[in-house]
Order: C-alpha cells, then sequence, then structure tokens
C-alpha cells in the first residue's frame, strides 16, 4: 500500500484554508448556526468542504464533501474525518454489526447494540502492528467515561467507524507491537467507508473491485451531540 496508495498517507497535512462562513439558519423553529470550511489540499489538487451546523440543543450536524480535481489517481485507502477525545473516554457502545470488528468485506456480523472498552478494539498479536477493531454499518456510537458523559455520533443514515487509543501514525510506524506509544487519549474515526482488507491469498491480494474506492467526489453527514450521565444513547440517536 505504501507503493501504491501511498500518495494518500500525507494527503490531509499541508491542508490550507480558503474560506471560513459563518450564518444564522433562517428556520425560525429551529434555532442554529452554520459554520462552513473549505480548504485545499494541495498534494493531490483537491478540495474538502465541512459544515457544522450547531443546534441549540447541543447537536451538531457535520456534513463532508471530498471534490478532486484530479479523479486519476489511485484508489483511495479511507473517506472520512478523525478527531481525538480527552483521556477517560475509555467505554464504547454501538448499534451495528458486532461484537467484533467488520469491514466492507468483512461483514460476518449481526446487528446489535455492543459495548466494551476501547483498549480491547486493537489486536496486538499481528506480526506487524497495522488496522483492527472497525465497525462498519453503525447507526451510532457513543463513547463515555466513567459517570456516563461522553459523545453520540448517529449516521445519516450510517458510518464505518473505529475507536482506539493509537493514532493512525503509530500503526503505521512501528514494526511491532510493543513499539507504539502509549497514549492517554481516544482516536475516534468517524468514516463514510473504508476500502476492504483484501486478502484471498491468505494475505497480500488486494480487496474486490467493490470493496475498492474511486477517486471521485463524496458527500457524507452525521449528528454529534453531548451525553449526560445517564442520557440513553440510543433514545437520543432515534430523536
Amino acid at each position: 500500500m505504501v507503493k501504491s496508495q501511498g500518495l494518500w498517507r500525507d494527503a490531509h497535512k499541508d491542508a490550507t484554508v480558503r474560506s471560513v462562513v459563518a450564518s444564522r439558519k433562517t428556520n425560525p423553529q429551529l434555532k442554529a448556526v452554520s459554520i462552513k470550511i473549505v480548504s485545499a489540499l494541495g498534494k493531490i489538487d483537491a478540495e474538502w468542504e465541512t459544515e457544522y451546523i450547531v443546534y441549540g440543543s447541543g447537536d451538531v450536524i457535520v456534513s463532508a464533501h471530498f471534490k478532486p480535481n484530479n479523479r486519476d489517481l489511485p484508489k483511495v485507502p479511507r473517506i472520512g474525518m478523525q478527531m481525538s477525545l480527552p483521556k477517560g473516554f475509555e467505554r464504547i457502545t454501538w448499534l451495528g454489526p458486532g461484537p467484533q470488528e467488520t469491514y466492507s468485506d468483512r461483514k460476518d456480523a449481526r446487528v446489535g447494540v455492543y459495548n466494551g472498552l476501547v483498549r480491547d478494539q486493537y489486536y496486538a498479536d499481528y506480526t506487524e502492528p497495522g488496522e483492527s477493531g472497525n465497525k462498519i454499518d453503525v447507526r451510532w456510537i457513543a463513547l463515555t467515561n466513567g459517570r456516563g458523559a461522553g459523545l453520540l455520533a448517529v449516521g445519516m443514515p450510517l458510518l464505518s467507524v473505529n475507536a482506539l487509543n493509537y493514532t493512525t501514525d503509530d500503526l503505521q510506524s512501528a514494526k511491532h507491537a510493543f513499539e507504539i506509544p502509549g497514549r492517554g487519549f481516544t482516536v475516534l474515526n468517524l468514516d463514510l467507508k473504508q476500502q476492504g482488507l483484501g486478502g484471498d491469498n491468505s494475505w497480500g491480494a488486494w480487496p474486490h473491485p467493490e470493496f475498492l474506492i474511486p477517486c471521485k467526489e463524496y458527500t457524507y453527514t452525521f449528528r454529534m451531540r453531548p451525553l449526560k450521565p445517564g442520557e440513553d444513547p440510543g433514545k437520543l440517536a432515534r430523536q
């Protein structure tokens, strides 16, 4: 992947902001503010637009639009957004396939409500550190601390999500699991999609064409909301 798709690894690192526009939404029944940010991704000649619509309830609707000017580029490993949460948000609960990890070409799991600890989502026994713990077709996901406070993310309609105690660079830079530095925070991916794992020949084979991500325009949306102790994430997700 480093040779064939390596240009995507740092595609976001030289992003420059072209514009930031804040405005009030005009719907009198729903007081909200829109913040729209357009960034240029110079290394791949593309544009990334993110709009945050912030409501008085605390809900935030996030819409992302990826627009490459050059579509004659390698397949994209992942289309999505990433954030980090402070130390302590260690419990993960989601509605979607589970309890094991799932990918676009590894969908052998039943839909239900599952929960666990973020530290248990990483599989440390691979020969080299790598991707693990992903969850596709997720309706909603909640990350909470010991008091039950945290963050709820709801797909509109679905998300591919991952929560680990390591950064992407941590997993890509170490040769062995014991070399990965301990992190005191949680890295959360809220993605539209991720390329399949492939490996039909026990390992090394590319994913089938239907599990690859062509370089073209993509748009997706999700909702975020803070969770208070005692609140039911499933009930809030249905609102």
